[in-house]
């Protein structure tokens, strides 16, 4: 069986509070050098969207006044550096949203693959 990570695999486990609430365990475990730690109010339809806007501001700060531990954050997340470049440098003008999404996305990754191989049940 393969790993289930095509995109409307994410798209249902975005909607998912059980593995969402692994999600922030997981950025607070990465994040933790930073000092910022994620609060979770676990309300299901919108839990991914108040992850993002808890991260935009603080990747915004990190990018602004924290330029190597942004780095750092990103190395240690294991995010793909093109991906990285692309969000930054690219056309799109909205950066910091796909930083934050690329972010979300990976630590959500974490926590299926997680899942996966503990034999856990994935929504």
């Amino acid at each position: 069986m393969d790993l289930p990570l095509a995109k409307s695999d994410f798209e249902r486990y975005e909607r998912s509070v059980d593995l969402l609430k692994d999600v922030v365990s997981q950025l607070n475990k990465d994040f933790q050098l930073t000092g910022f730690e994620v609060e979770f109010s676990g309300e299901g339809e919108s839990a991914y969207q108040e992850l993002t806007e808890q991260l935009l501001p603080v990747i915004e700060y990190m990018l602004e006044n924290q330029t190597e531990r942004f780095w750092n954050l990103l190395y240690s997340i294991d995010l793909n550096e093109t991906k990285v470049k692309n969000a930054l440098f690219g056309e799109d003008t909205n950066s910091l949203q796909l930083l934050t999404d690329l972010i979300l996305k990976r630590e959500l990754q974490k926590v299926v693959i997680r899942y996966f191989f503990a034999g856990k049940h994935l929504p």
